[in-house]
Order: structure tokens, then sequence, then C-alpha cells
């Protein structure tokens, strides 16, 4: 650990993993502290071997006076980086950040009240898209509307109480000693796949909208399809591991890949079976262009909020029903192996 504060008391430790996130970080930390984190707080940066100035910027921080440690994820993925860094943690209370992210004034000390005055084992805020891109704008847009992420109240805000997942997330650290660390294997889903073993261990998750995390997202359509591809297999193991589906909203998109990729066979036989294409079509472009009447938004960036919406559908979707095609053909390759 690469700080020289291990003789201090620290009551929280906020855990941020990060690659390659040289655009973001500085901001994202300096957001985070002021003087109840520098009195409580330790915030170790665990790294998965950025190739950016990454590190530098890290390190400078430091030699500023920043309460930051330093820790290096050999396994590179973030949740292994969240792992290591509940292992390192010194602080009673765990606040698991984003590195692309900058956060309001007192996030931590308003979380850890929120902690401390409710029942819940974990305790969040809602994620607040913002873009600096036409297309970055979009794709933030479409991350805040029910068309493109359901139901999720810590996407649409508005919402105090009991949920059954939040933004990142603050927990006691002695809740990891009753369900287990983040599993490896829900990867890019470990946030959500923690929250239904709090759920099924009969813990409760508070969410709380005026706490609200300004997140960028990908700047580009490609970036978003990988990204949500990712999400979707995620999601299916969690389904898969726990047999459990929380909400209608993770049946939809892949449904929808199986009606779209029906309709495309069909339209073989008889092209009217394009239709549905059509439908689905004017529907996301109704959604662009009609939602938020009262808010100026560019025809430009409506469209390309509905052409958001299709990427984020089809690739969680397909990413979605991926999982369960290489699931069986794994399976197979083992029963030839034994046989």
């Amino acid at each position: 650990m690469s700080y020289e504060l291990l003789t201090m008391s620290c009551k929280i430790s906020i855990i941020m993993p990060c690659y390659n996130e040289e655009k973001f970080i500085a901001n994202a930390i300096e957001s985070l502290v002021d003087d109840y984190v520098r009195e409580n707080a330790e915030i170790l940066v665990v790294d998965g071997g950025s190739k950016d100035n990454t590190i530098k910027i890290v390190e400078k921080l430091i030699r500023k006076g920043y309460p930051i440690g330093l820790l290096k994820n050999e396994r590179k993925l973030q949740c292994y980086g969240l792992n290591l860094g509940i292992s390192e943690a010194r602080g009673e209370i765990i606040a698991r950040v984003d590195a692309h992210s900058t956060y309001p004034g007192g996030y931590v000390k308003n979380l850890v009240e929120l902690l401390e005055t409710t029942d819940a084992a974990n305790v969040g805020g809602v994620m607040l898209p913002k873009g600096r891109t036409p297309v970055q704008q979009a794709i933030a847009l479409a991350m805040q509307h029910p068309v493109g992420v359901g139901d999720a109240k810590f996407h649409l805000g508005n919402f105090k109480g009991y949920v059954d997942t939040v933004y990142l997330g603050t927990f006691k650290k002695d809740i990891f000693d009753t369900v287990g660390l983040y599993d490896t294997n829900a990867h890019p889903n470990e946030d959500a796949e923690l929250n239904v073993r709090l759920l099924t261990a009969g813990r409760k998750i508070y969410l709380d909208s005026s706490i609200q995390v300004e997140y960028f997202p990908r700047d580009s359509f490609k970036k978003l399809a990988v990204q949500y591809f990712r999400y979707g297999r995620g999601r299916a193991y969690t389904t898969t591991k726990h047999r459990l589906i929380t909400s209608y909203r993770q049946l939809m998109p892949p449904l929808l890949v199986i009606c779209l990729l029906i309709s495309l066979v069909l339209s073989f036989f008889n092209p009217l079976s394009l239709a549905f294409w059509g439908c689905y079509i004017l529907a996301l472009l109704a959604a662009g262009l009609v939602t938020w009447p009262g808010r100026y938004i560019p025809v430009k960036i409506r469209l390309l909020m509905s052409a958001a919406f299709m990427v984020m559908h089809i690739s969680w979707g397909m990413g979605f029903l991926s999982f369960f095609t290489t699931k069986t053909r794994r399976t197979r390759r083992n029963k030839l192996k034994k046989e």
C-alpha cells in the first residue's frame, strides 16, 4: 500500500477500481474528498494495469496529501479489484465508487448517515449520465429513459425507499463476512449479483435519489454495444445462479431479440413479416422525438437517442441469450471429454 496513513484512524474505506481512466480519475477523486473524507476515510485506488497516465495522476494526488492508497489488481477485472480493495480496507464501512464518475458535495458523509439511520445493508443514490459529444449525450439520455432502462429506479430517479439495487453502494464491511465478496464469475453484473444475495439473505437495499452521481457513459455506439452485450451475459449468469428474475426488464431484451430474429427468418417466405421490425423502429423514433416535450433537446440528439435504445436492447438481449448457447456448448464438450 503506497501511502503513509497506516497509523491514522479510519472509519470508511472508499474502494475505486480503475483501468485507463486518465480523463476522469482526478475529477472523481477531487469531487469525493472533503473535510469529512480527510478526517474519516481512506481512498483505495485499485488499478487493473492502466496503460495511460492514470497511475501518474493518482501518484500526483498522493503527493498533494490526498488520503489515497494505490493497489495493483493483477487480475485486471473490476470485480477482482473490488475484492482486493475490501480485503485491504481498514474501515468498518465500505463505499464502492467508480473512477468514471463525479460526486456531489458530501457524498460519502450522506451515504454513511443513510447507512447508520436505516436498516439497510446497502445504500446508494442514482446514476445521472452526462454527455460531452452528441452521441454521448444521446446515450446519456437513453440511460435515463424507461424505454432504455425499464423500471430501474437508480436510473430513473425521483424515489426514496427500498429497492432491488442501487448505483455503486455503501456497506458495513462485516456484511461481506455474511454473504461473501463480489462474485468474479458475474462480471460485469457483480453489483446486481451481490444485491441479489443481500435480498436473499433477508437484508434490505435503500435508494435515496437526492444523491446523484454524474456518470460519463460510452462515447460511441460500438462501445455501448460491447458494454451492453457484457451486461446481458452477466445478468444471465446471475439469473441462472440464483434461478431468480427480480424484474420484468430482464426478460424484455432477450424476448425482443428472439422476435426480431423470427421476423427476419419469416421475411424470406413473407416480406410482411418485416412489419415487426418497422413497428419496433417507429416506436423507438416516437419515444425519442416525443419524450420530454417541455425540455429542449435538438432533433439530432433525439434521433441518436432512438438509435441508442436499439443498441442497448439488442446488445443486452444478444448477450443474455449468448450465455446460454455458450454454456450449452461447454456442457457438451465436457460431456464428450468424460466419454
